[in-house]
């Protein structure tokens, strides 16, 4: 659907092409009536006002002046020439008009030119969405629908109803159940199985929409798949909905796709809460709450042109809704900064037209948040490279491409612009935002840290479960490496031993006794070699059982005591126990990003700023710089999976050295950090504790311009291999 376009070149008085078709449309909100043109070359729909339709009937009267006396004259409307110029030039520019004889064909063979574009080109228009049609279903559909007709009907739709809501009563008294098998689909098996079913739901959302518009007795010309930057999504071309009257049929058809799937969802929700755990249930279950995701969050919404946008535009009776608010929102925008005082794009109630505008820009926002975030995935997921490069893309188009476009459009009309208030305001804005963004004034770096102890040793049980016996220190105890803290003792290993010592005796006997028995003696040498291996054993569990009184390993106070130490209680194998710290060692242990590695340098002041308390703050000094980044985080507390500010993931193999920790339960950072050590830098009272927060560091002023620059680069040379 389209608007009156912006005028271009003069248009002759040429007649319509003999497939145009005018039929009546859906009457206004405002009570005037509407027209529908419709295109069949590229089933395009263009809606005509009450004028438009009045100048299009007399469109053989010659010349652009006796059409509009001819209006005036045979109607209460009140046209002139410039109305009907304009009307032209929109039916010309959508080749809407019979052209014969040498000047049309050069107009089509110019226009062609403009419309010729390089393959660079093209791939740039089209990257963010493009559709391929695939089947042309129109016979296919009209040939079933007679088998499918009752799903339009009233007793369906309340079977669907009460299904669903049986559906639902059924999830809540297994809601455990329920929700182990949400977890059960994160593999392999529960991705592909998710692909599959989001695959045949999208296939019926499509065929509801199809059949739905046949209901009304509509074609279907094209079926296939549009490409959100380069994600497939199906599609189908019911725009012959523009050729209905009723409004609440054109609804019918936006609607049914997410009603299609809202019913395949309740179906689901029933028929899972019969099944047993298997392939079927969880297809079921995929079916239930897939639904959902998909199509409430994306198909419902009226920011990308899917079933919520066309919904949208059908109720606020406003064909070409994305672009008719977007013209407002930049009128507004300029209305606002410059004062110019153009009238608005088109006339619309004060209330409508402050929606479009706030319509505008959530559009902008969500469609630059949404191609983000794929780019985003593709980056974390696929193709680094050619995720920083749609990420590149669309910061241009979202962002830069819009600003240039209307400083350029500002420069157009500069001598428009009058010395004012708002201008000043504006001016005074933009000259801050330009001196913020590329005069280097922000010389402090922020990065998260963690003020410890140089010496903080945790303390655990040993790799086997045992009964705690009795604790010999509290919180706060000042200890000596050596000093008993806990005695625990374990039953198995002092069965073990007991078993051991015995088999020790029984083979010190055989061997003291093997000159005497020539069976003995025949056996001597397996019985030395048994005697080794128990005698190894002996001394393995001896030295288990020394571990069972746990001692401190340094001299420091005792902190951190484990909820729920009492005597006679079961400590899992390697549970932490408590803490041992030297108060009087401190040091702080920050994590800056590459971009601000040169910006800093030893001797630096800083200060430390606690997370839970802000009073909490000490004066440091840089003592240390790491030379090479930061691979395994060794300060769990500051990972995201311990609720820090470090977004890390878990290292890939499960090999390692023997006597370190298996590198599943390494964190590794997202992106590139250094570590930085910085000890106080004066008085500072004694620490019992790890305190997490961050650190001010002052360094080298960088403007935000060449930090940006200055991490872009470094992203492509790195995940480029340059």
């Amino acid at each position: 659907m389209a608007v009156l376009a912006k005028p271009g070149p003069a248009a002759a008085m040429l007649p319509l092409r003999e497939e145009i078709a005018i039929f009546a449309g859906p009457t206004g909100l405002d009570g005037s009536p509407t027209w529908t043109l419709h295109d069949p070359a590229n089933n395009r729909f263009y809606r005509l006002g009450w004028q438009e339709f009045e100048i299009i009937s007399r469109w053989d009267a010659g010349d652009a002046e006796g059409l509009a006396a001819r209006v005036n004259q045979e109607t209460t409307l009140a046209v002139d020439s410039h109305d009907v110029e304009e009307l032209g030039r929109f039916l010309v520019t959508y080749d809407l008009l019979r052209g014969t004889g040498p000047q049309a064909t050069a107009r089509l063979v110019a226009k062609s030119d403009r419309m010729r574009e390089g393959w660079g080109k093209w791939l740039l228009h089209n990257y963010l969405f493009m559709r391929i049609p695939l089947v042309r279903p129109d016979r296919f559909l009209s040939a079933t629908y007679p088998y499918v007709r009752w799903i339009h009907t009233r007793a369906f739709a309340l079977a669907i109803l009460a299904i669903g809501i049986a559906g639902l009563y059924l999830i809540a008294r297994q809601w455990d159940a329920f929700l182990a098998t949400f977890v059960d689909m994160f593999s392999v098996t529960g991705a592909v199985g998710f692909g599959l079913t989001l695959a045949a739901l999208k296939t019926i959302h499509e065929l509801g929409h199809a059949y739905t518009a046949k209901r009304y007795g509509l074609r279907v010309p094209t079926m296939g798949v549009a490409l959100l930057v380069m994600v497939p999504v199906l599609y189908t071309d019911v725009n012959e909905a523009w050729k209905l009257t009723s409004r609440h049929r054109r609804l019918a058809i936006g609607i049914a796709g997410v009603t299609a799937e809202l019913a395949c969802a309740a179906i689901a929700a029933f028929v899972w809460g019969f099944l047993t755990p298997g392939p079927a249930r969880s297809v079921a279950f995929l079916v239930a709450t897939s639904t959902w995701v998909t199509t409430v969050l994306l198909n419902a919404s009226p920011f990308m042109r899917y079933d919520g946008y066309y919904v949208l535009s059908d109720t606020l009776e406003m064909p070409n809704l994305h672009m008719r608010a977007f013209a407002l929102a930049r009128w507004w925008l300029r209305e606002k900064l410059l004062g110019l005082g153009d009238e608005p794009p088109e006339d619309q109630p004060p209330r409508r037209r402050l929606f479009l505008v706030l319509f505008a820009f959530l559009t902008w926002v969500y469609r630059f948040s949404l191609f983000l975030g794929i780019a985003a995935i593709v980056y974390h997921v696929a193709i680094k490279i050619a995720g920083v490069a749609m990420m590149v893309v669309e910061v241009g188009y979202f962002v830069v491409w819009p600003i240039l476009h209307e400083a350029h459009v500002w420069w157009q009309r500069r001598r428009d612009m009058r010395m004012n208030t708002r201008t000043i305001l504006t001016a005074t804005a933009a000259v801050a935002l330009v001196v913020a963004f590329v005069v280097p004034w922000r010389s402090t770096i922020e990065a998260p840290a963690l003020l410890k102890s140089q010496q903080h040793v945790d303390v655990f049980v040993p790799e086997f479960g045992a009964r705690l016996v009795d604790i010999a220190v509290k919180h706060g105890d000042r200890v000596r490496a050596g000093d008993v803290l806990l005695r625990l003792t374990s039953p198995d290993i002092e069965y073990r031993l007991g078993q051991a010592k015995t088999q020790l005796e029984t083979l010190e006997w055989q061997m003291g006794v093997r000159g005497m028995n020539a069976d003995i003696l025949a056996r001597s040498q397996v019985t030395e070699r048994e005697y080794q291996e128990v005698r190894a054993e002996y001394r393995g569990l001896t030295e288990q059982k020394s571990r069972l009184q746990v001692v401190a390993p340094i001299n420091g106070t005792v902190v951190d005591l484990a909820d729920g130490l009492e005597p006679e209680t079961w400590l899992a194998a390697k549970s932490r126990l408590l803490s041992v710290v030297d108060p009087a060692g401190v040091i702080v242990d920050a994590y800056i990003d590459e971009a601000d590695l040169e910006r800093i340098a030893r001797g630096a002041e800083a200060r430390f700023i606690g997370e839970a308390d802000s009073l909490v703050e000490y004066p440091l000094t840089i003592a240390e710089i790491a030379r090479a980044s930061t691979r395994v985080l060794t300060d769990p507390s500051l990972a995201s999976t311990h609720g820090g500010p470090i977004a890390v993931r878990p290292a890939q193999s499960a090999q390692s050295p023997q006597n370190q920790p298996r590198q599943q339960d390494q964190l590794v950072p997202d992106h590139t950090v250094y570590r930085v050590r910085l000890l106080p830098a004066g008085g500072m009272p004694p620490i019992e504790r790890i305190l997490r927060g961050h650190v001010l560091m002052q360094g080298e002023a960088k403007s935000l311009a060449a930090r940006l620059w200055r991490t872009m680069l470094a992203v492509v040379i790195r995940e480029s291999g340059a």
